[in-house]
């Protein structure tokens, strides 16, 4: 629809389709209810301003209008007029005279308030004896009380809504925990079959989107999606765990119904995993002569990683932003390469590098870096030499435990995802989200959204 507007000239008010619309509003005020007063116009006013969506700026000016208004003036046969000069206006609301000009217009606009004006454009006014005003020229709030019943009546269904609103995220937060839970156990459990970095990039992605939605449909759909993958990932782990239950009683040592059968036992154990430790690891291990070709262990801390069953395939599955190789082809030279490259890029002086091959031997020296340079991408880490060195410090007085070292940055990765889906903060940009979730959407059919 076109919009007509009259500008009848310098030093007088324009006039449009929405401040005549705000006029005619005004001219059907002929005094508040029984038992409303203006109080109770700008209090329901202000509750309904939120879901009407006018701006608090536009609140705060209202409210400081009424307090020029009387109870007298929402009579019937008068009309709220106040008449506060645009000075004083400018000085109670904190803004220069050209912003308040622009947030009267925008008052009119959004059908609040009217005006009278005089012939010179002036505001003014006087009040008899009763304190009835006998003329005056201003801001008409008319519009407010015209309206009192329609700010009552979205400020009611306004609260109603917040009410299943509040109740859809309660829904949502729960989903999205049951959800994190369900894909910790998938994890830790290894149960094939379930997308789990998929399953946690998609639910990031929608809670994040449904933070300041107020669309009821929208969210009741979100909450819906997430219930539903929440079950069918319960019903994927049942599902193993009565496979796995199946296969437990279908394998037994005896046969069905035989008595006093004699249990099975292997006469070959596997043989036992024997490593040779020692102190002063520099001298021993430059008197005997360290072979990097050896699957020995050599020093104290290589014999440490053994026990652990820290192998390269090992080092290459926690950190492998830092390996050259694929982890199912990682030997002990490629990791030792790796790290030597990783010495000029984390600022690692050579000496303690070579400090570290004597204490730790080649193998330990190149998975203390790893760890370091590991640790220091994740942020825990400021000083990679300085931290290398300490672990040399520790090394030498045989209290370095690289291998639980490892299996602690091994849970770590696993866990962070759902730990960060579990408090519903976001480990990278929505964008990130989204483009992970688009990458596996093209792979493998729709994400939850």
């Amino acid at each position: 629809m076109n919009s007509i507007t009259f500008a009848p000239g310098a030093g007088h008010r324009r006039v449009d389709e929405r401040t005549a619309s705000t006029g005619r509003i005004a001219e059907g005020f002929s005094g508040l209810p029984e038992r409303v007063s203006h109080r109770h116009v700008l209090t329901a006013f202000k509750r309904a301003a939120p879901y009407i969506g006018v701006p608090s700026r536009l609140v705060h000016a209202v409210d400081t209008l009424m307090s020029w208004s009387r109870e007298v003036d929402w009579s019937e046969g008068q009309r709220p007029i106040v008449f506060p000069s645009n000075e004083t206006l400018s000085q109670k609301l904190g803004i220069g005279i050209r912003q308040l000009q622009k947030l009267l217009n925008s008052a009119t606009r959004w059908g609040l308030v009217a005006h009278r004006d005089s012939a010179n454009g002036k505001r003014i006014g006087a009040r008899g004896k009763d304190g009835r005003l006998i003329y005056a020229y201003g801001i008409d709030l008319s519009p407010l009380g015209v309206r009192y019943d329609e700010f009552v009546r979205i400020a009611d269904e306004g609260t109603e809504a917040d009410l299943r609103i509040n109740v859809l995220r309660k829904r949502l937060t729960a989903a999205r925990r049951r959800i994190s839970s369900l894909v910790q156990l998938i994890i830790d459990e290894e149960i094939g079959g379930v997308d789990a970095t998929g399953i946690i990039e998609s639910t990031q992605l929608a809670t994040h989107q449904m933070r300041k939605v107020r669309d009821e449909r929208l969210l009741q759909a979100c909450v819906s999606k997430l219930e539903g993958h929440a079950a069918a990932l319960d019903e994927r782990i049942r599902a193993v765990s009565a496979r796995d239950n199946e296969e437990r009683e279908l394998v037994k040592d005896s046969p069905s119904g035989v008595l006093n059968d004699t249990h099975y036992t292997t006469t070959k154990q596997p043989p036992i995993a024997k490593a040779t430790y020692c102190r002063g690891l520099a001298r021993s291990s430059s008197e005997r002569g360290y072979d990097v070709r050896n699957n020995e262990p050599q020093s104290e801390v290589e014999a440490d990683l053994a026990h652990h069953g820290v192998d390269p395939s090992f080092i290459a599955a926690v950190a492998p932003e830092f390996i050259s190789c694929p982890p199912e082809q990682m030997t002990w030279g490629i990791i030792i390469g790796d790290a030597e490259r990783l010495i000029a890029q984390a600022a690692i002086p050579a000496n303690v590098w070579y400090e570290a091959c004597r204490l730790m031997g080649q193998k330990g020296a190149a998975a203390s870096v790893i760890a370091t340079a590991h640790k220091h991408v994740r942020g825990d880490v400021d000083r990679p030499g300085a931290y290398l060195r300490g672990m040399n410090k520790n090394a030498a007085s045989g209290k370095l435990n690289l291998g639980r070292t490892f299996h602690g940055l091994k849970d770590h990765a696993k866990r962070q995802p759902v730990r960060s889906l579990s408090s519903s903060s976001d480990l990278r940009s929505i964008g990130q989200l989204l483009a992970t979730a688009l990458r596996s959407e093209s792979r493998v059919g729709p994400a939850l959204l």
